[in-house]
């Protein structure tokens, strides 16, 4: 406790350089994990997260294996799944879903665009786009083969196609078979900001399962469940696949993403380096300008180790406020970088700041300044100290 009163009273007489370091390490802090939010943000699913407290997703699977759609690694007979976790207590909601890129085109234009087609069971769960407004609740086509030609668009999809409610939409996953695809009619057109990021629809699961062929074995992407209580359930249902809650679902998709995981490692490492070279060059400073009070300490009896560990205080009391300031900042960030993306450009990034990347970045911080404090203690370690400093 007396080293870490002396390591704050010497921060203190020196407070504007304090400061300066501490909002210097909290800026990088904040860009590192805003530049991880962002590529997160991009490649979010269509689902909202509010009420959704587990994701079963195949093991193994890759982030971009729904937009890659091969289908290879999916998850099957998803509906008799559903059907059997809406009976079960612990469960509020719950709705397949399957994200993959399509072709599209409207009456209007013979232009035809690449768009976002996403399939779920209405009505299944209260999130976007599950709750979305204007569908026949559940899936007919799946239970009674009546097929609804149902579809729900964002505002982007119908700028660019130039349709509104009512209006025909053609939808197949080539361009080819847009020819002679049925046409679905727009049913609601979506302005909500969770479900704006690019130019979408929505549709039937079982439809758009009929449309991309994997109708047959019933499959889909992930099944997003609400229900604080069903993981027993759900890793008893699914137990050679991936049952994740909320926080588990952001690692999951930084690891799975192999452009994500370097843009992280990338920055972790280049925002740890400057944390060192923040708090190395206060330290440094610091230890020069208390040169004669360490002679003085060192000849009245007090030892080096107490010496040593008054500085590492000092290092560790930086890095950790310039790591909750990091957060501070990142969170203010996070709202002024997508108000000027959308002010500036239309596109709502949403960048993903759950805490697992907050933590992220506090402990760069903090690890910068438990090694720039290790570091110091090695480098005092020389036979004179007194000449060192």
């Amino acid at each position: 406790m007396t080293y870490l009163k002396m390591a704050i009273r010497n921060l203190y007489r020196r407070r504007s350089r304090t400061v300066f370091t501490i909002v210097a390490i909290g800026m990088t802090v904040s860009m590192m994990v805003l530049l991880i939010s962002v590529s997160l943000g991009l490649k979010e699913s269509s689902v909202s997260t509010g009420s959704i407290d587990f994701w079963v997703v195949p093991a193994d699977s890759d982030i971009l294996d729904p937009i890659t759609g091969s289908g290879q690694i999916m998850l099957g007979d998803v509906h008799n799944g559903l059907e059997t976790l809406l009976n079960d207590p612990s469960v509020k909601g719950a709705s397949p879903v399957m994200n993959r890129i399509a072709y599209a085109r409207s009456d209007n234009s013979n232009q035809i665009n690449v768009v976002l087609a996403v399939g779920v069971v209405p009505g299944a769960i209260d999130v976007m786009p599950a709750s979305i407004e204007g569908f026949t609740k559940g899936d007919p086509y799946f239970s009674d083969g009546e097929w609804t030609a149902e579809a729900v668009i964002n505002r982007q999809m119908a700028d660019l196609l130039g349709i509104t409610i009512g209006d025909a939409l053609y939808i197949n996953i080539s361009s080819n078979g847009l020819a002679t695809s049925t046409p679905f009619k727009v049913m609601n057109i979506v302005d909500t900001v969770e479900y704006s990021n690019y130019p979408g629809v929505v549709l039937h699961l079982s439809e758009l399962q009929k449309i991309t062929g994997h109708l047959e074995h019933d499959r889909a992407d992930q099944i997003v469940v609400d229900g604080p209580g069903a993981g027993p359930l759900l890793r008893l249902m699914y137990p050679q696949h991936l049952v994740l809650t909320g926080t588990e679902y952001v690692g999951h998709r930084i690891i799975s993403d192999k452009r994500i995981l370097p843009t992280a490692a990338a920055s972790s490492l280049i925002s740890f380096v400057l944390g060192i070279l923040f708090i190395g060059t206060t330290m440094v400073m610091s230890i020069s300008e208390r040169e004669g009070d360490i002679a003085v300490m060192k000849a009245i009896g007090i030892s080096r180790l107490s010496i040593l560990l008054e500085v590492f205080c000092e290092s560790l009391l930086i890095s950790t406020a310039g790591g909750l300031a990091g957060v501070i900042f990142t969170l203010a960030g996070k709202v002024l970088l997508n108000f000027a993306l959308l002010r500036f450009t239309g596109i709502d990034v949403s960048p993903v700041t759950e805490l697992p990347l907050l933590v992220g970045g506090f402990a760069v911080a903090v690890g910068a300044g438990i090694f720039t404090g290790l570091l110091a203690a090695v480098l005092m370690k020389q036979p004179d100290i007194s000449r060192v400093f």
